[in-house]
């Protein structure tokens, strides 16, 4: 049986702190703090991955310049992502690995922070020219711009499986893992 506890900012930093990324759950961190062994459930509970498409940037380049220059940034959206299509992001969980991509190309990634909830903007998508439908929030510290953007035909022979690129897709962590080593 699960439950759920409540930590204050402190006590959560610190979990933050001693996590070691892209593997710790606050749970995992808990038990190797308090000298307990991992459970098979917790070894095999890693973050989920996700192919997200971005309709609105003219081209890849755009949307790697705004991933590093306006979604990471603390004086820009500071993780804050507005959500022209709903539909994509109601089933991406809190915590899941998002890679971003246009034109077929995989340009960056980051981690869903906060999943989604109403737009707090009101603002006009100019993908859709109607407005956003909600936002979901990235960890800025997570959100990284590739140095050389993954192709399609590259990443797919890499996992040896198709990849669609007009909808969400998700993946495992191992394809994640693969595709990092590609990096």
């Amino acid at each position: 049986m699960s439950r759920s506890i409540r930590v204050d900012e402190q006590v959560y930093a610190e979990l933050q702190r001693q996590a070691k990324p892209f593997e710790d759950t606050p749970n995992s961190v808990l038990r190797r703090v308090l000298g307990l062994e991992q459970t098979h459930k917790e070894e095999m509970s890693m973050p989920s991955v996700y192919l997200v498409p971005h309709g609105e940037f003219e081209d890849a380049n755009d949307l790697a310049a705004w991933l590093e220059d306006d979604l990471r940034n603390p004086s820009g959206r500071n993780g804050v992502y507005l959500v022209a299509s709903a539909h994509y992001w109601r089933n991406i969980p809190t915590g899941s690995m998002c890679l971003f991509h246009k034109d077929k190309q995989f340009v960056g990634e980051g981690m869903l922070l906060q999943g989604l909830h109403p737009c707090s903007i009101p603002k006009t998508s100019p993908a859709t020219g109607k407005p956003y439908e909600g936002q979901v929030r990235f960890d800025p510290n997570t959100i990284k711009r590739y140095k050389s953007f993954l192709s399609f035909p590259q990443v797919e022979a890499t996992l040896g499986k198709s990849l669609t690129y007009r909808g969400v897709q998700r993946l495992t962590w191992e394809d994640y893992l693969k595709v990092q080593a590609v990096l």
